[in-house]
C-alpha cells in the first residue's frame, strides 16, 4: 500500500494564496512534470445531541461523549467511488480540539476507535445518499459545511506524486470562500508495509520540509489498512471541522 501524507494550508488573509505559494516552492526546489488535474467534493454533519448516545454509568459518567461526524468524501482519483464515514463518539479529552498543527497523528489513533467507513458509487448513487441525510435524517445530522476543490494540479517529482489544489467552501455555483490549500504527497518508490511506515512517512516529511513552508496542518495515512479505506480514513481527517 503506498505511503501517503496530507498538508493543509489555511489562508492567512485576504491577499493570501497558499495554493499558489506551494506552487512556486515545488517549481524552484523540483522539477515537477505535470500529471493531469484533480477534484475533491467534500461534506460534513455533525450529530445532533439526540443522536449521540447517553453517557453510561460508572466512573465515566462525568465524561459526557463527545460528538459524532458523518463524513461524504469523493476523490477523482479514487473514483468509482464515494466514501462515507461516520466517527465514533470519544471523550472530550480524546477529541483533536486543540491539537497543535503540526501533529501528524489522528484522532482515531489517539482513541483506538477508527471511525465506520463504506462505500457508494459515484453520481446518483451518491447524490441521492446526500438528499436522504438532508430531508429524512435532518433531525440527526446537521449540515456543517460542504468543501471542494476544482481543477487540482498533479505532478511527478522523482519517487513522489504531489496532488496540489485551492479549497473552497460553498455551494457550488454560488458564493465560495477559499480556505486554503491541500497538498497530497504519495511515495511511489515502492509498497510499504506497518513495518516500513516510519521510512515512508520520514521520506514524505522530508520532501515537504524541503519545501520550506511552515503553519501547515499535517495527517499521515493510517498503516493496517487497505489502500482505499485508508486514504479516505486520511482525508476525512484533515477536512474535519475544527474547534
Amino acid at each position: 500500500m503506498p505511503v501517503t501524507g496530507l498538508f493543509f494550508l489555511p489562508n492567512q488573509g485576504a491577499d493570501s494564496n497558499p495554493t499558489q505559494d506551494i506552487l512556486n516552492r515545488l517549481t524552484a526546489h523540483y522539477s515537477p512534470t505535470p500529471a493531469g488535474s484533480w477534484t475533491l467534493s467534500h461534506r460534513l454533519f455533525k450529530g445532533t445531541p439526540s443522536s449521540t448516545p447517553a453517557p453510561i454509568n460508572g466512573p465515566e459518567k462525568s465524561k459526557p461523549p463527545g460528538p459524532r461526524y458523518l463524513q461524504i468524501l469523493s476523490l477523482s482519483h479514487h473514483s468509482p467511488k464515494t466514501y462515507v464515514a461516520i466517527t465514533a463518539t470519544h471523550a472530550p479529552s480524546q477529541t483533536r480540539v486543540g491539537t497543535p498543527a503540526s501533529s501528524n497523528i489522528s484522532a482515531e489513533a489517539i482513541s483506538g476507535e477508527p471511525a465506520t467507513i463504506i462505500s457508494i458509487p459515484q453520481g446518483a448513487s451518491s447524490e441521492e445518499f446526500i438528499q436522504l441525510i438532508l430531508l429524512k435524517f435532518g433531525p440527526l445530522w446537521q449540515a456543517r459545511q460542504m468543501l471542494n476543490v476544482k481543477e487540482g494540479l498533479a505532478f511527478e517529482i522523482g519517487d513522489f506524486r504531489v496532488r496540489l489544489g485551492e479549497v473552497k467552501q460553498g455551494v457550488g455555483g454560488g458564493a465560495q470562500t477559499g480556505r486554503g490549500a491541500l497538498c497530497e504527497v504519495e511515495w511511489v518508490g515502492g509498497e510499504a508495509d506497518e513495518e516500513d511506515w516510519e521510512g515512508g512517512g520520514a521520506l514524505i516529511a522530508g520532501f515537504w520540509e524541503g519545501l520550506g513552508i511552515r503553519g501547515a496542518r499535517k495527517v499521515f495515512d493510517v498503516p493496517g489498512l487497505t489502500e482505499g479505506e485508508g486514504s479516505a480514513r486520511q482525508w476525512c481527517e484533515i477536512l474535519r471541522v475544527r474547534g
